[in-house]
C-alpha cells in the first residue's frame, strides 16, 4: 500500500510529529510505503512565521498553496491520501472538491478545532476565493476521519462521516520518568510561543513562586502574564530533559470553542514523564486526569495555589506520577496506536 501524508506544517511543530511522522517507522515496517509531504520546508516555514511567530500572510500562502497544489495533483499514484489538520492554512475555494477528485481513498486527520476557522484566513480581496466550510466538506468527503479527541468526534459525527476517535499518543520509549532523584520544587511548563496567554488561569498562583521556581519551555517571553519565570527555548533534543526536571506540569486553558478542539499533549507529555499535570478541567484533559488520582485539577486561583501547595509534598508528586504514566501506558501509547493505525488504513485501501 502506498500513502502519501499531507501535512499543514514542517516537523518542528507538534501536529505532524505526534499525528503522522512518529507512526511511519511502524507503517514502513510492515509493509506501508510512506511520502510525507508538507506544504513549506522547515526554512520557509521558520523565515515566513519569523521567532515571534507571526505570519507574513501574503508570502505565506503565495509560496505554500502553489505547492500543495502540485503535491494534490499526485494523490493519484497512491492508494490513500492522509491530509492531517488542513489542505491549506488557508481554505481556498475548490480545494476540497480537487483533492477528493484526485485521491483513490482519502483520510481526514483532525487534532483542533480547524472547523472553526482557518490558521492564517485570507485578506482583503482575497477573501472572496476563501471557503470557510471546507474542513465540514472534507469531513462528508473523506472515506474516514481521524479525531483526536471525543469533541472533535461529535463535532465530525454530526455531518454523517465515519469517525474514528484516535487519540494523539505519545512514544513511552522516549517520554520516560527520569532515573535520577530530583531536588528542588520546580513548576513547569512546556508548548509553543502561541499559546503563552493560556498561562493567565495560573498567572497569579505562579506569581506568586519564588523566582526560578517556575520554568516555561517555549514560551513567549513577552507575553508571560508574571514576573520572575525562567523562559527556556524549546528544542527536540531538550524536551525530554526538561520536562523530566519539573516537579509537576501545569496545563491552564481558556474556556474557549477553540481550546476544545486541543488534544491534551502536555498533560501526556508530563503524565508519560512520570510527574503530576495540574490542569483547568476542561476539554480532552478530563478524558485523560481523574483528580486526585494521577492528577489534580483546578478551576480559580485559589485552587491553583492550592494545588501547588499540595504538591509540595514528594510522597504525593510520586503517587500521582506513578498513576499517570500507568494511564499514558494504558490508553495513550505510540505502541499501542501504531498498530490501530495500520489496522484503519487497511479498512479503507
Amino acid at each position: 500500500m502506498r500513502v502519501l501524508f499531507l501535512t499543514l506544517y514542517p516537523e518542528t511543530a507538534a501536529s505532524p510529529r505526534y499525528r503522522v511522522l512518529q507512526f511511519v517507522p511502524y507503517l514502513e515496517a510492515h509493509g506501508i510505503r510512506c511520502t510525507v509531504a508538507c506544504a513549506l520546508s522547515q526554512e520557509e516555514h521558520g523565515r515566513l512565521t519569523g521567532p515571534d511567530r507571526r505570519v507574513r500572510p501574503f508570502w505565506y500562502h503565495a509560496k505554500e498553496t502553489p505547492r500543495r497544489l502540485r503535491q494534490v495533483l499526485t494523490a493519484r499514484r497512491y492508494d490513500v491520501v492522509v491530509v492531517q489538520k488542513a489542505i491549506l492554512t488557508a481554505y481556498v475555494r475548490g480545494a476540497a472538491g480537487l483533492l477528493r477528485g484526485m485521491a483513490r481513498r482519502l483520510v481526514y486527520d483532525i487534532d483542533d478545532a480547524v472547523h472553526l476557522a482557518p490558521p492564517h484566513p485570507l485578506r482583503g480581496p482575497w477573501r472572496a476565493i476563501e471557503d470557510r466550510r471546507q474542513i465540514h466538506k472534507l469531513f462528508k468527503k473523506a472515506d474516514l476521519v481521524l479525531a483526536g479527541n471525543v469533541w472533535l468526534a461529535e463535532q465530525a459525527s454530526d455531518t454523517g462521516a465515519r469517525v474514528e476517535l484516535f487519540p494523539t499518543v505519545v512514544d513511552t520509549a522516549r517520554f520516560v520518568p527520569s532515573d535520577t532523584p530530583q531536588n528542588g520544587y520546580r513548576v513547569g511548563w512546556i508548548g509553543n510561543p502561541s499559546t503563552t496567554p493560556h498561562l493567565a488561569p495560573a498567572a497569579e498562583a505562579l506569581g506568586a513562586m519564588r523566582p526560578g521556581d517556575v520554568c516555561l519551555v517555549g514560551a513567549d517571553n513577552r507575553k508571560v502574564p508574571f514576573e520572575g519565570a525562567d523562559v527556556r527555548p524549546w528544542s527536540l533534543d531538550r524536551e525530554v530533559p526538561e520536562l523530566q526536571h519539573f516537579s509537576f506540569g501545569i496545563m491552564p486553558l481558556p474556556r474557549e470553542d477553540w481550546v476544545k478542539g486541543k488534544c491534551a499533549l502536555k498533560a501526556l507529555q508530563y503524565l508519560a514523564c512520570g510527574i503530576p499535570c495540574v490542569a483547568t478541567p476542561f476539554g480532552a484533559v478530563r478524558d485523560i486526569l481523574r483528580d486526585g488520582e494521577n492528577g489534580v485539577f483546578a478551576d480559580s486561583p485559589v485552587a491553583w495555589h492550592e494545588a501547588f501547595d499540595r504538591l509540595r509534598d514528594p510522597a504525593l508528586r510520586q503517587e500521582l506520577g506513578t498513576a499517570g504514566r500507568a494511564t499514558v501506558e494504558d490508553g495513550y501509547a505510540l505502541d499501542k496506536a501504531a498498530p490501530r493505525m495500520l489496522e484503519l488504513l487497511e479498512t479503507i485501501a
